[in-house]
């Protein structure tokens, strides 16, 4: 009896946390760019999907900085902004060669830090605009969740964002011999994951969740054995499984949302798995 309602409180735990992991990335997240310099404003909405404006309630406003702009004014408007507790971001398009000088303008200015600033050579190359999806996912901080939501050109960079930082906590917790907290990340990256990119909490999530689940529940087990098998400390060897095992599961949980898919998803729980399984099966040949 005393098992069966410690397993009831832990499937009540597993639920409640995992609805407001949800819910936390329904709120907040919008962003938007100010339209100081036209130009540089109309080609970062088109690569981030982000509208050009002001309004009262975004939760972080970027301010697109040129190398003919006015940094002296940027960093006048970011100091504004922080005295009324509204989170702003200089986005300062310039070549590499010309970034110390304007840094060094920028951060002349009251009230302005480094992380308030973030440097890409032009809005064209892949590689700048991943400079700035960082930044951007940076200065959101908590919000990030909810922003990837609300535009997918930043939803590549939150998802790694989030692996990383759940692999190194499960990490830290496997090394301590504390599975629970790492269970614990890799159900929070799961929920993360998956509401960032724009996915209900319903039926069509169990196939996810039940793999982050039975991660939780394996890796514990995989953990303490290697670490009696392999020769180094066995922190470390308990670490590096942790690390492993939530890298993988992030893997894992998006080739299942690639396959199962939102339009073909069964709306029922055993429904939804059978054809996991189904999809997944080893050996399955597919009809010509």
């Amino acid at each position: 009896m005393s098992a069966l309602t410690t397993l009831a409180r832990r499937a009540t735990t597993f639920a409640r946390d995992t609805r407001k992991q949800h819910e936390d990335a329904l709120d907040g997240g919008s962003v938007a760019i100010l339209p100081i310099d036209a130009a540089l404003a109309a080609r970062l909405s088109d690569r981030l999907g982000v509208p050009v404006g002001d309004p009262p309630g975004a939760d972080l406003v970027i301010i697109p900085l040129g190398m003919a702009g006015d940094a002296r004014a940027a960093a006048q408007e970011v100091a504004s902004r922080s005295r009324q507790d509204r989170r702003s971001l200089v986005v300062v398009v310039a070549p590499d060669a010309g970034r110390a000088a304007r840094e060094a303008e920028l951060l002349a200015g009251p009230d302005i830090t480094i992380g308030d600033l973030c440097f890409a050579p032009d809005l064209d190359a892949d590689g700048s605009i991943r400079r700035v999806t960082e930044g951007v996912i940076r200065a959101l901080g908590p919000h990030m969740v909810p922003a990837a939501r609300r535009y997918p050109a930043l939803r590549e960079a939150v998802r790694d964002q989030i692996v990383t930082s759940a692999a190194r906590e499960s990490a830290v917790a496997g090394a301590l011999n504390w599975f629970p907290g790492a269970s614990a990340a890799q159900l929070a990256m799961v929920v993360r994951t998956g509401s960032a990119e724009g996915h209900r909490l319903d039926a069509r999530r169990v196939p996810e969740l039940a793999a982050a689940l039975g991660s939780g529940l394996v890796v514990a087990v995989v953990a303490r054995g290697v670490s009696r098998i392999v020769p180094a400390p066995r922190w470390m060897v308990r670490g590096a499984v942790a690390w492993g095992s939530t890298v993988a599961l992030a893997a894992a949980t998006q080739r299942i949302a690639h396959q199962m898919g939102e339009d073909n998803l069964p709306a029922d729980p055993l429904s939804a798995m059978r054809s996991l399984l189904t999809r997944v099966r080893p050996g399955r040949k597919e009809k010509n």
